[in-house]
């Protein structure tokens, strides 16, 4: 009986693989993502509709003249002709209150989360989305746009806030949910967006009095750079939580290898058995591997101790997660 992987005993595998801690994700976190999840059902890379196109979660350099300084990521962009538009999505519950650059949320349960003002930062989105797009000598729309979407009907904010031009509250983005005709909740949020953005172009032309839309050619040549934009790769963990940010490495007893060299969209899953029953007799009877990756990487052995090494969104420093930690990897 084969009673090693490599040079470590199978049973000290099986000890590493069923002493890692499931990671559960947020309540909030994971309604988010099924919100995510019916988006990008329906935007795979963008969608165009009434002369319009819909982009989902695209990352922009905050300054093209050095992108070593890190990207945006921005929720839904909305490009025509006649506008460009940045849309955040938040799905906050609870109260918020605002204290200087600062928005504070209050969940139900008491605790507190201090977010960035996220008007703000969405504004800063698009004007780097914006020198993006005009550093590639493409003229872009007159008319812009940044909204953020409050869309969870479970959160109260100031009245003044709420007033403002760049908050969309859940009230009213149910106004044109409740026009659209699309059977899935995916589709009539995108088209509700889409009318929102549409109606507001329409609103602010008529507020400056003039405007002049792109060249067809522009605006083709718009999507098309804004369509190569990545995303971020995301790692999830044993338990739901999911890391958005970017894979490096992967690193074992070889040579490391790179992640970047999947293509966008591929996924790489880390396949065990977690049972710690009959984890213990795979030890102990089996004798083919305990851990291993799916394509391209089969024919990589694998060890729980295997580490990736992952630039988590926001983080200063890439930090590296054991391969026991990780259900998969997807590029973005």
């Amino acid at each position: 009986m084969v009673d090693r992987v490599g040079s470590v005993p199978r049973l000290q595998v099986w000890r590493d693989i069923v002493a890692t801690n499931a990671e559960p994700e947020l309540d909030e976190v994971v309604a988010g993502r099924d919100a995510e999840l019916a988006l990008r059902s329906m935007v795979s890379n963008h969608l165009s509709w009434k002369s319009a196109s819909i982009f989902h979660s695209k990352r922009v350099p905050t300054d093209f003249r050095s992108p070593r300084r890190g990207r945006y990521e921005i929720d839904l962009i909305v490009l025509s002709h006649k506008q460009i538009s940045a849309v955040e999505i938040k799905n906050w519950s609870g109260s918020v209150r605002i204290s200087g650059s600062s928005w504070i949320q209050e969940r139900r349960n008491g605790e507190e989360v201090i977010h960035d003002d996220p008007l703000q930062k969405n504004q800063k989105k698009l004007e780097s989305l914006c020198a993006f797009l005009e550093a590639k000598n493409i003229r872009v729309p007159k008319t812009r746009i940044s909204r953020v979407i409050l869309w969870n009907r479970n959160v109260s904010v100031p009245s003044a806030v709420a007033r403002r031009n760049e908050i969309v509250m859940h009230h009213e983005l149910e106004r044109f949910l409740s026009h659209q005709k699309a059977s899935g909740f995916g589709e009539r949020f995108l088209m509700s967006v889409l009318e929102l953005c549409l109606e507001q172009e329409a609103s602010q032309i008529a507020a400056d009095g003039f405007f002049s839309a792109i060249p067809t050619l522009d605006y083709e040549a718009a999507v098309r750079a804004v369509s190569q934009l990545e995303t971020f790769d995301k790692l999830e963990l044993f338990g739901g939580r999911v890391i958005s940010g970017d894979l490096l490495e992967l690193r074992g007893n070889g040579p490391p290898i790179k992640l970047k060299d999947l293509p966008s969209g591929g996924i790489v899953s880390v396949e065990c058995v977690r049972n710690k029953l009959i984890s213990f007799f795979v030890a102990v009877f089996g004798s083919g591997p305990m851990i291993w990756l799916s394509e391209p990487f089969g024919s990589v052995p694998a060890s729980p101790k295997d580490r990736v090494l992952f630039h988590v969104a926001g983080q200063e420093r890439p930090e590296e997660f054991e391969l026991s930690r990780i259900v998969r990897m997807v590029r973005g």
